[in-house]
């Protein structure tokens, strides 16, 4: 069996396993991307503000260094109800189809943070890897269109 089918397996295991949402490390499969997700505010090298309008992240492309620790303050300025989630494409629409058959399941343990229009949240994490890793809004007719993406240059 190759790497790359490996690979895959691994992670169909880890999604559909009870241990899913308990993990505080995701990975970016094609790209070898590690981001931590961390509590501790200190480590914070840079903030960047995103704002969630209906169907558009603004702004929808990020640039950050290797190694920094980036906090997102992220406010749904549109009129709907929207979710940001950053992960590999391939989690990413996983959780969308999740989404589509689930749309009122608790998904905040695995990094999916939910927003009401006006309402401004925090996150923080910390890029280790050169590559380039995704986010999107999984909700049902959301998820084609309101997505974007984080460029983590070397150092």
């Amino acid at each position: 069996m190759n790497r790359f089918a490996l690979i895959i397996a691994f992670v169909a295991l880890i999604l559909f396993s009870s241990n899913l949402y308990s993990s505080t490390n995701r990975s970016k499969l094609e790209s070898n991307i590690v981001i931590s997700k961390i509590t501790d505010p200190s480590e914070v090298t840079r903030i960047i503000k995103l704002t969630l309008v209906d169907n558009m992240f603004l702004p929808a492309e990020i640039t950050v260094l290797e190694g920094e620790t980036i906090k997102f303050v992220i406010k749904n300025g549109g009129n709907k109800k929207h979710e940001m989630l950053i992960g590999s494409m391939a989690d990413l629409k996983k959780y969308a189809k999740i989404r589509r058959m689930f749309p009122e399941k608790d998904l905040s343990e695995a990094g999916l943070i939910q927003f009401e229009p006006g309402e401004k949240k925090e996150l923080i994490w910390k890029f280790i890897s050169a590559g380039t890793i995704d986010f999107a809004c999984p909700l049902p007719g959301h998820f084609k269109i309101m997505r974007g993406k984080i460029f983590v240059e070397e150092k």
